[in-house]
């Protein structure tokens, strides 16, 4: 084998291949998934829909349920301004209304409080709502991101997948 052909190698193993081939940490974009950040950007707009859900529950909720929901808004809050910070750090500012979808999503809880109370019987919409959630997260890491944004978003599935399993969705 020609030394050229190893440069990759360390240097103690390839003695004779003289330097090291530099390469950047950088994002490694699979063109047919689309753009990395903007789908950083979008999991971050669904976080932004589920807070506003989840604060619009919490005022509506029974006291039994509502350390539920607010467990889960305060999750989703740190989410968020986690993934606002790397999205500033990439260049890209967060935003900050969410979608029409968190509007809608306000208003139904808002509405199903009217004709009958707020407790664990809204855990399948819940549930329903977490799974939009973590579709766009498995959406972003299936993109090639940084080793720093997947593993912030596969530590993000985890909470939201354990705080699923601690109340039974």
């Amino acid at each position: 084998m020609d030394p050229k052909d190893i440069k990759h190698l360390n240097p103690k193993l390839a003695p004779d291949a003289g330097e090291p081939i530099e390469t950047s940490p950088g994002v490694q974009q699979d063109p047919g998934n689309g753009d990395p950040i903007d789908k950083i950007a979008e999991v971050h707009t669904r976080v932004l829909d589920t807070i506003a859900g989840f604060k619009k529950l919490s005022q509506k909720a029974e006291p039994e349920f509502k350390p539920v929901s607010d467990a889960f808004l305060a999750t989703h809050q740190k989410h968020e301004r986690e993934l606002a910070e790397h999205l500033r750090k990439q260049g890209r500012e967060p935003g900050e209304d969410g979608s029409f979808f968190g509007t809608v999503n306000s208003s139904l809880i808002e509405i199903r409080s009217w004709f009958e109370d707020v407790s664990d019987n809204v855990m399948d919409r819940v549930a329903e709502g977490e799974k939009h959630v973590l579709d766009g997260y498995e959406d972003a890491r299936n993109t090639g991101q940084s080793i720093e944004a997947n593993a912030m978003l596969a530590f993000h599935i985890k909470e939201i997948n354990a705080l699923m399993r601690a109340h039974g969705t």
